[in-house]
């Protein structure tokens, strides 16, 4: 096994996201995670982690700026939408997935300012 090769494996092994420049989901004891990000004009923000099947999470976002939204998770080429909207700031609601995969909550900032968000998530 290369150098390489054990990295990834490591990183697997530990849960950690494998999406370039996403945020992990670190789960504190008592089930919640928050993440605060100021998201330059053009560029994008994302959270990702596995989401347990028997976990449901709760999640709630916060901007001081109108942001596009999205709930995903990759299935190869593929790209799988739970949410999906536009020019939102705010907006909140459950994931349950039906199987474990890594999910990411992604926001894009169309705007020509810097927009703030506040992400919520509780299992």
């Amino acid at each position: 096994m290369t150098p390489k090769s054990h990295l990834l494996a490591a990183t697997l092994a530990a849960g950690v996201s494998m999406i370039a420049g996403a945020t992990h989901i670190g789960w504190s004891p008592s089930d919640t995670f928050e993440h605060t990000q100021a998201i330059t004009p053009g560029k994008s923000a994302e959270v990702c982690g596995q989401i347990e099947p028997r976990l449901p999470v709760r999640w709630r976002y916060a901007a001081d700026g109108p942001l596009n939204f999205n709930i995903h998770r990759h299935a190869g080429d593929e790209i799988v939408y739970s949410v999906k909207s536009f020019l939102t700031q705010q907006q909140e609601g459950v994931l349950s997935p039906t199987l474990g995969f890594e999910w990411c909550w992604m926001w894009t900032n169309p705007s020509a300012v810097n927009v703030t968000l506040r992400l919520e998530l509780k299992r």
